[in-house]
């Protein structure tokens, strides 16, 4: 029972770091100075691969998840023993909430970044959010811009 405990703890623990971590990085762009972090190829080639990343992540980890709970469930369904289908039951049930919270925790982070940064975005930083969650609405620039050093 405790490991039980212990694991919702560090995925809770998990979540709350990634939304801090990146939640930081959008107030860290958006008070930067005079250069716009986003217009750089370089950057929106990076996030548009994160992106990629994010929406296969989002799709096989879910199906591998379900996989393994069906393979898990008939198992114990063939086995014949009426003791174990409860447990079976509730396993599979975790894992489906767990994949349908692996799919739809992109789209909660999309809504997140779009609330915060549309608002005050003097960085140009929702480019960057879009090359990340819409990596093939993402457009990479030919030439990264001219540095203003103010001299």
């Amino acid at each position: 029972m405790k490991t039980k405990k212990r694991n919702w703890k560090l995925l809770i623990f998990a979540l709350l770091f990634l939304f801090v971590l990146l939640s930081g990085s959008v107030v860290y762009a958006a008070t930067s100075s005079k250069i716009k972090f986003c217009d750089y190829g370089g950057v929106r080639r990076t996030f548009m691969i994160i992106g990629i990343l994010i929406n296969l992540v989002k799709i096989v980890v879910p199906l591998i998840l379900i996989i393994t709970a069906m393979i898990a469930f008939s198992k114990t369904i063939l086995s014949g023993k009426t003791e174990d289908f409860k447990g079976s039951l509730m396993q599979v049930v975790k894992q489906l909430i767990a994949g349908l919270i692996i799919f739809f925790l992109p789209t909660l982070l999309d809504f997140v970044f779009d609330t915060l940064v549309t608002d005050y975005d003097p960085s140009g930083f929702t480019v960057c959010t879009n090359c990340m969650f819409e990596p093939d609405k993402c457009t990479i620039p030919d030439k990264d811009p001219e540095v203003y050093t103010g001299d």
